[in-house]
């Protein structure tokens, strides 16, 4: 395969297997490209100014492709598609949605305005031959520390949208010196993980807005307050304990008698019946 065609080869690969999940889609372009999700991070990192990774690229074409689908699905339950795209549930769709096209998806689909595309942004450095070919060259070699100065310095120069500014990298060659470690392999050691921390950091960004969305938490600031109140962190919070902390309920048993108090009945989905109108009126019953 041409150094001109693999990145157009594993967009390709991701738009035919859009509704996998990451690893899945990262084994298929290996499968087919040679090149593994490490690879394409760096690669796709450096051509875009350090603005998306792959798992970015991916889940920003993937809400493309469901948000095209609102649109020219207008039958289909947005729920289905929700679903359909690897959603949880159409709360935290709906959220994707909003913070990524800065519209619902009843106002996408009314709308039938065009959506911006991601995949035409990286598109557009395809046409930049000689940078493509800088970039691939630096992933075909076998050995960071055998890349010769002249290259680097023409990789750097050329690739400044690392991130890293012009003091970071006189910092990096002094330290550099001080560890005899080749500037070369210190550098993009540091690349490396720039961008592993940028991952995880927005993954565990994207976990904590969908365990909002999903436990019906209204704020950053709620969920600090709720975190505080069980002493627990964000990922052992339930539904029940953000409800009961909401209301102003003050233990399991106490929920199980309001519950019976106003014989509720109540299915997942739908407005949760009690209130803290209701909790309040059966705390002044029940003195």
């Amino acid at each position: 395969m041409s150094n001109n065609n693999v990145l157009g080869a594993a967009l390709s690969i991701i738009d035919k297997h859009i509704h996998l999940n990451h690893k899945e889609i990262a084994r298929k372009i290996y499968a087919e490209t040679n090149y593994c999700d490490q690879d394409y991070n760096k690669f796709i990192a450096v051509i875009t100014s350090g603005e998306l990774t792959l798992r970015e690229y991916i889940r920003k074409r993937r809400l493309f492709f469901a948000a095209s689908e609102l649109v020219n699905s207008p039958d289909k339950a947005i729920v289905d598609v929700s679903l359909e795209y690897g959603y949880s549930g159409q709360t935290a769709f709906a959220r994707a949605i909003k913070r990524e096209f800065g519209k619902t998806p009843v106002e996408i689909r009314k709308s039938k305005e065009s959506l911006p595309d991601v995949r035409k942004v990286l598109e557009n450095h395809l046409a930049n031959k000689s940078r493509l070919d800088s970039i691939i060259a630096k992933l075909d070699g076998d050995n960071l520390s055998n890349t010769d100065w002249h290259y680097f310095d023409d990789f750097i120069h050329a690739t400044d949208e690392l991130g890293f500014d012009t003091a970071t990298c006189c910092l990096i060659s002094e330290l550099s010196e001080k560890l005899s470690i080749p500037f070369a392999h210190l550098i993009e050691q540091c690349f490396e993980m720039a961008i592993q921390y940028a991952e995880n950091k927005d993954e565990e960004i994207s976990e904590i807005i969908d365990v909002m969305s999903e436990l019906q938490i209204d704020s950053q600031d709620e969920l600090d307050d709720l975190c505080q109140h069980y002493d627990c962190k964000w990922y052992d919070l339930t539904f029940v304990m953000v409800k009961m902390y909401q209301l102003g309920i003050n233990s399991e048993d106490e929920l199980d008698r309001i519950w019976k108090y106003y014989d509720c009945k109540w299915m997942m989905g739908d407005p949760y019946p009690i209130t803290r109108k209701m909790v309040q009126d059966y705390h002044q019953k029940h003195k």
